[in-house]
């Protein structure tokens, strides 16, 4: 018999040979489970969010934490000891910024931290080196001084223009009200 029989739907069919095992069942449920995972705790194409495992005093200098994927695998990175306490130390920025003081260190299990990818192993984002997304993303919900700037000479600019067209009874008036107007748009336009 022909191992590729074509049966009536035209679809090109095997026999499966009596010594071979059963095909692998799917996976695709449980990939699609891991892949959600991932995509979901990815941050960019070079990071996302893990969770601390676990803190382990390594030896006399150096501080091991263990990080969980999304992907439920296990990375570590090691730490040199802030020795003394200071901010020169990457762990101890680490720390600083995930709230937590090196008498509570313990409370840091448990946590989330961005890792990145760099030569294809994970290490924490440094706090000082991340850019501030929130400021640079404009959501931050705060208007700041320029834009407090820009309201202030809109209000000056429309009274002004109110005063200078009431005024202007002559064509001097007119002119001066003419060159005010344009005056104070390029202004505003600019400050804005």
């Amino acid at each position: 018999m022909d191992p590729y029989e074509h049966d009536t739907n035209r679809q090109s069919t095997t026999e499966q040979p009596a010594n071979e095992a059963a095909p692998i069942e799917s996976d695709a449920t449980d990939l699609a489970d891991e892949l959600g995972r991932i995509q979901l705790r990815s941050v960019d194409d070079r990071r996302l969010r893990a969770q601390i495992e676990t803190v382990v005093d390594h030896d006399a200098e150096t501080i091991r934490l263990w990080y969980r994927l999304p992907h439920d695998a296990y990375v570590s990175e090691d730490f040199d000891k802030p020795i003394p306490w200071s901010d020169r130390f990457k762990f101890a920025r680490l720390i600083d910024d995930l709230g937590y003081s090196p008498s509570s260190l313990g409370g840091i299990e448990g946590e989330e931290i961005i890792l990145k990818r760099v030569d294809g192993n994970w290490h924490a984002e440094d706090p000082s080196q991340r850019i501030d997304e929130q400021r640079w993303s404009g959501k931050s919900g705060e208007t700041g001084p320029i834009a407090g700037l820009g309201f202030g000479i809109t209000i000056l600019y429309l009274l002004l223009l109110f005063v200078a067209t009431a005024g202007a009874m002559n064509i001097v008036g007119a002119l001066a009200a003419a060159f005010m107007l344009c005056f104070l748009t390029l202004l505003v336009a600019y400050l804005w």
